[in-house]
C-alpha cells in the first residue's frame, strides 16, 4: 500500500479551495501530495458550488431457481440489513437512471483463493461474466432476496431487498473449479452498476488473467490516452476538491465514475468521524475515490492511514492530522485508490 501523508499544517475546511498551480503545466512537475497544502492563506479562494451529477468520493446449497419454504441463510441476511437501515436515520440516494448509468462500463476482478465481493445495487440487474460456463449453488431461500439467471457464462443478478454478505458458488462446469462470491446488497451499492468481468489466475502462468483482462481492454476500443498512475490520479483528484475553478481542469485519460455519497460508517475504525464519499475518478484500471473526513470527537485526530477499512492499493490524505470537531481544522480529504470501485473496494 502507498501511503502519502501531509504535514500537519492545513487549510480552515473543505470549503476552501487551495490553489495547487498558477502556471500552465506545473502539474507535469513530480510531486507528492503532500505539497498541495503548502500555499499561502491569501492564495485561497472558494471552490465552486456542486452540482448535480459532478462531485460535489454453513448453508445449504441448492440450484438458483430454487425459492426455498422456510428461513436460510438469504433470508437471514435480508432480515440482519433490514435492521441495520431501521437504526439508521439516513435514506438511500440513488443515482438517476438514465441511459448513460445503464452501462457504466466494465469491472475486472481476478479471482485469487479470496471470495470475489460482488455488491448489487437493489432493483438493478448486474451482471457477472465467468471465465467460462459454470453451474450456481446458492442458498435454497435465494430467491427471496434476489433473482438470479446464469446463461452460459454469464450471470445476470438482481437484489430484491437489501441483505448482508450472502456467500454464493459459481462451478466452472470444463474444469470444475469452484469461484465462491459474495454477493451483498445494500444502501452503498447503488452504484455497483458495471458489468462485472471474473478471470482466474492460472497455476502455470500467474500473469496469465492479468494479460487477458489487458489484451480486453486493447481490443475493446480504439487507440486511447495512456492511463495515469495512482500519483496522478491522486492528484487530479485533489484538483478537482481544492483547486479553483480555472485550474481544476480534467486530465485526459481520467473519466468521473458515478459514485453513491451517502455517509460510510467505519471507514476509520475507533475514530467518532463522520466520512462521505465526494468524487470517484478512473483511468484504466484504476480507480479514485475522494472522501470528506470530519472529525466529530474534541480532541485532534492523526489520520491512520494503515487502518482504513477496505483493500486499497494506496491511501492518501490531504491532511495528516486535523483539529477536534467544530474547530476550522476539523476537517481534510482521503483520497483511496483501488484497481476496483469504491463499493468493491470497502468490503
Amino acid at each position: 500500500m502507498t501511503r502519502t501523508a501531509s504535514k500537519p499544517r492545513q487549510v480552515p475546511a473543505l470549503a476552501c479551495a487551495v490553489l495547487l498551480s498558477c502556471a500552465t503545466g506545473a502539474w507535469a512537475q513530480e510531486v507528492s501530495v503532500a505539497t498541495l497544502q503548502n500555499v499561502p492563506a491569501d492564495m485561497i479562494e472558494p471552490a465552486p458550488a456542486a452540482q448535480p451529477g459532478a462531485i460535489d468520493l454453513g448453508q445449504s446449497l441448492t440450484s438458483p431457481g430454487s425459492p426455498g419454504t422456510g428461513a436460510g441463510a438469504a433470508t437471514g441476511a435480508a432480515s440482519r440489513a433490514a435492521s441495520a437501515a431501521r437504526k439508521s436515520d439516513m435514506r438511500t440516494r440513488r443515482p438517476p437512471a438514465t441511459a448513460a448509468s445503464a452501462r457504466a462500463g466494465i469491472e475486472r476482478a481476478v479471482f485469487e483463493r479470496q471470495p470475489i465481493a460482488v455488491p448489487l445495487p437493489v432493483g438493478r440487474e448486474r451482471l457477472i461474466t465467468l471465465p467460462a460456463p459454470a453451474a450456481l449453488h446458492v442458498p435454497s431461500d435465494m430467491a427471496r432476496v434476489a433473482r438470479i439467471e446464469i446463461i452460459d457464462r454469464t450471470i445476470y443478478a438482481t437484489a430484491l431487498v437489501p441483505f448482508t454478505p450472502i456467500r454464493i458458488v459459481a462451478e466452472l462446469i470444463d474444469t470444475g473449479q469452484q469461484l465462491p462470491m459474495d454477493m451483498v446488497a445494500d444502501k452503498s451499492t447503488a452504484d455497483a452498476q458495471a458489468e462485472l468481468e471474473v478471470f482466474v489466475v492460472d497455476p502455470a502462468n500467474p500473469r496469465a488473467a492479468k494479460a487477458g483482462a489487458a489484451a480486453d481492454d486493447s481490443s475493446d476500443a480504439a487507440p486511447e490516452q495512456p492511463a495515469a498512475d495512482m500519483v496522478e490520479l491522486t492528484r487530479h483528484a485533489a484538483r478537482q476538491l481544492y483547486a479553483p475553478r480555472r485550474l481544476a481542469w480534467t486530465q485526459t485519460g481520467v473519466q468521473q465514475v458515478e459514485l453513491n455519497t451517502d455517509p460510510v460508517d467505519g471507514l476509520i475504525p475507533g475514530a467518532r468521524v463522520e466520512t462521505v464519499p465526494l468524487g470517484q475518478w478512473r483511468s484504466g484500471q484504476l480507480y479514485v475515490t475522494a472522501v470528506r473526513v470530519t472529525n466529530r470527537s474534541a480532541r485532534p485526530l492523526e489520520i491512520p492511514l494503515e487502518g482504513i477499512r477496505g483493500r486499497w492499493l494506496a491511501a492518501s490524505a490531504q491532511h495528516g492530522r486535523i483539529g477536534p470537531g467544530g474547530s476550522d481544522t476539523d476537517t481534510t480529504a482521503l483520497y483511496l485508490v483501488c484497481d476496483r470501485s469504491f463499493a468493491a473496494c470497502l468490503r
